[in-house]
């Protein structure tokens, strides 16, 4: 059996990690997302639909069919879009994972398709891409 004695200073830097986590997580669940969020999908440059993102009670899935055969799943709910499915070569949309936050997207280059969340909030982007 092994055991581990604790100096004093050992236990102040364990303290000072759990607060910083604690605090880190508590100020993640007072200021989480509150503003208005709309996912808006495009096809070929022109808005194909507009969700409201906050009155979604269930999942919305949005399928696009395309030309050739092709197509593209979209699932919307209130915590954010992503692709579940899509008819082109590399599948990088649905890669992208989910998106939640004002002024992110997923985009399907091979078939023209963007998802895009527009809101009330200010996008977490710095000052040099604005």
């Amino acid at each position: 059996m092994i055991i581990v004695k604790f100096k004093k200073g050992d236990m102040l830097l364990l303290l000072i990690i759990l607060i910083a986590g604690i605090s880190y997580l508590g100020l993640n669940y007072l200021y989480k997302d509150t503003g208005e969020k709309t996912a808006v999908i495009s096809v070929n440059g022109q808005e194909y639909d507009r969700i409201d993102m906050n009155r979604l009670k269930d999942e919305k899935l949005v399928h696009i069919d395309l030309d050739e055969g092709r197509y593209i799943d979209i699932v919307i709910n209130a915590e954010g879009a992503h692709v579940s499915d899509v008819i082109c070569p590399d599948k990088i949309c649905v890669k992208t994972g989910v998106i939640d936050r004002v002024g992110e997207s997923i985009v399907c280059l091979p078939n023209r398709v963007q998802v895009f969340i527009e809101g009330t909030e200010k996008p977490d982007v710095d000052i040099v891409s604005q």
